[in-house]
């Protein structure tokens, strides 16, 4: 997991990486995969989780460290 660790701030970190849990875990109780039995309040959320997994990888690209020139 390189691209999540390279010049980013401990906050954009934690950010990158539940985004990315959060994302998969909607994406997982979506209906695109289709999975049977899936409670309705699951594949209810699975779209706000969607949309909050990608805005946390978005935001977490702003939080980056500073290079200095030494």
């Amino acid at each position: 997991m390189q691209m999540f660790s390279k010049r980013k701030t401990t906050t954009g970190k934690w950010l990158a990486y539940l985004g990315l849990w959060i994302f998969a875990a909607g994406f997982a109780f979506s209906e695109i995969i289709g999975i049977e039995g899936t409670p309705d309040l699951l594949a209810s959320a699975s779209i706000p989780l969607i949309v909050i997994g990608i805005l946390m990888l978005i935001i977490s690209n702003f939080f980056k460290e500073e290079r200095s020139d030494v």
